[in-house]
């Protein structure tokens, strides 16, 4: 008798599908619709190494704490950082935080660098009087005269602040001035929804200025007796959060109240979608907490989402590649700045940090939904290969579910550490795996990571009639 072979059909033989994930996050749309070089979930990615998944550098403590909630972070031109914290003014000298003289009200502070007989920031909290620093002592601005507002911005000209639904300029050149005709003045910012102004931010050599959903601009003239001017730009998109609002290079950051905005020439774009998940899920109550910061090349922005009271969740976009990445959980920074090419943020607790140190943390990626193209049909795994560069100390856990994260089996694979890429594959087995109709893998462990590229290899099977 002579043995019968079957042999595969064409559609039974095994099969390779490689995926990165330079896409980033994306939890606004179904697994399924997610595009195969995008993940679902996850946290503790920078793009540091883009288009690889390169895991996030952990905060260092910067001097001590203050002992109050960190109410503003902010830089004196490029000589000291300023914060507020709790009713405290102190001024940063390498990493020693001193006092600056005087008792302030606990809230929160805005702040812009402008000229009062020399360089100076300018200071304000809508409740103590508008306060300037020169470097070595604090004085009020004008106690008489200049308004008490939340919000501060400045230009080349003039420094606006805005108290309800107007925003103040001083006359020319002049911050301690606010009451000459024909030079200081005011603008109303008039809506059809009302409300008061939640945000100013000075870029592009004009002022733009936030309603909860609003937009508008003022353009200067250039002379200082004729009264500026407001253009509306938007009736439907306006900030939520004035210290969302970020310069980021060419683009300025903020949060709405349905999405994420970046703007510049008068315009603006959402870029939202893909963090749907997270700004669906915002504390409304917290909202206020909600603050932005930049490296100079990345925006990070800090929701307070579910029941969470202070932030924490860090996004990071990436406005060179449009990509979105989850940095880090549980940090509860309050403010942020760039001083000297740093970036330093400060926490709920009066703590400052440098937010990239030397260390890493945890980090997580879950994968889409991958179907094959055929979802009827069941396939059978065999193999995850991944490519990765894993310094001593970095550990690697690898997960699959076949049914949308229910159920995760573990996964055995051998982690040889390297400084550079591996040369050799890291074999994952999935012999352990179930059939399924469609797979996505969990990634995950601690320590400096950089995931390049993924291999899955499977074959499908009959489908059913």
């Amino acid at each position: 008798m002579v043995a019968v072979r079957w042999s595969l059909s064409r559609r039974q033989q095994p099969k390779r599908q490689r995926f990165m994930f330079e896409g980033g996050l994306n939890n606004g749309t179904p697994s399924f619709n997610a595009k195969d070089n995008e993940y679902v979930d996850g946290y503790g990615w920078d793009t540091d190494k883009f288009p690889a998944l390169y895991s996030a550098k952990q905060r260092a403590t910067y001097g001590a704490s203050g002992g109050g909630i960190t109410r503003l972070l902010t830089n004196f031109s490029n000589t000291h950082m300023v914060r507020a914290v709790g009713t405290k003014l102190q001024y940063d000298n390498a990493g020693t935080w001193t006092d600056i003289a005087g008792t302030f009200t606990d809230t929160d502070w805005d702040a812009t660098n402008f000229d009062v007989s020399g360089l100076a920031l300018i200071l304000t909290n809508g409740t103590d009087n508008v306060k300037y620093w020169n470097g070595t002592a604090l004085a009020d601005l004008n106690a008489a005269n200049a308004p008490k507002g939340k919000y501060i911005a400045a230009d080349n000209r003039r420094v606006y602040i805005a108290v309800g639904d107007t925003v103040h300029y001083c006359a020319f050149q002049n911050a301690t001035d606010w009451t000459t005709a024909e030079n200081s003045g005011q603008v109303q910012i008039w809506t059809p929804n009302g409300g008061d102004v939640t945000g100013l931010k000075g870029f592009e050599g004009k002022i733009w200025v936030f309603k909860k959903d609003s937009l508008g601009i003022i353009f200067h003239t250039g002379d200082s007796r004729v009264t500026h001017r407001l253009v509306e730009t938007s009736n439907d998109v306006g900030c939520i959060a004035y210290k969302t609002i970020v310069e980021v290079g060419q683009y300025l950051f903020w949060l709405g109240p349905n999405d994420v905005y970046y703007g510049a020439g008068g315009g603006y774009r959402a870029i939202g979608q893909p963090i749907r998940v997270y700004l669906d899920s915002i504390n409304q109550t917290h909202v206020s907490k909600c603050n932005g910061f930049t490296d100079g090349l990345r925006y990070y922005l800090n929701l307070v989402t579910g029941s969470n009271t202070e932030p924490n969740i860090r996004l990071v976009y990436d406005p060179r590649y449009e990509t979105w990445n989850i940095s880090n959980l549980t940090e509860e920074y309050r403010f942020g700045t760039l001083f000297n090419n740093v970036l330093y943020a400060g926490d709920d607790g009066g703590q400052t940090y440098k937010v990239k140190g030397t260390t890493f943390g945890s980090y997580q990626v879950v994968t889409k939904d991958f179907d094959e193209g055929e979802p009827e049909a069941e396939k059978e795994y065999y193999e995850l290969h991944l490519q990765v560069t894993a310094p001593s100390g970095t550990t690697l856990t690898v997960e699959a579910s076949v049914n949308q994260g229910g159920t995760y089996t573990t996964l055995t694979s051998s982690l040889a550490v390297s400084s550079a890429a591996q040369n050799v594959n890291v074999i994952v087995p999935l012999d352990t795996v179930p059939l399924g109709n469609w797979i996505r893998f969990r990634i995950s462990g601690s320590g400096e990571f950089t995931l390049h590229s993924c291999q899955r290899y499977f074959r499908t099977q009959p489908v059913q009639h």
